[in-house]
């Protein structure tokens, strides 16, 4: 998965339902379960800001450990 900073504009589009839902979706493509955690419209307005504050340097790392938590790097069990 590539965010740059076109993805990055789009998720900030989307309401807090849809945010939550990419959230968790991305999550557990790479091996984390969010189901147990209850998201809040305070925790999306962090995540919206962490976005909207996000250098390229960031999306870049961002991607690296993505790749790498899906690869299984990031999960323990």
């Amino acid at each position: 998965m590539q965010i740059d900073r076109k993805s990055l504009e789009k998720l900030l589009t989307l309401n807090d339902r849809q945010l939550a839902s990419v959230i968790k979706r991305i999550a557990g493509e790479g091996g984390v379960d969010l189901s147990a955690f209850n998201v809040n419209p305070a925790d999306l307005e962090s995540v919206r800001r962490a976005l909207r504050g996000a250098t390229d340097e960031d999306l870049l790392n961002i991607t690296r450990q993505y790749e790498q938590m899906k690869k299984g790097g990031g999960k323990q069990r």
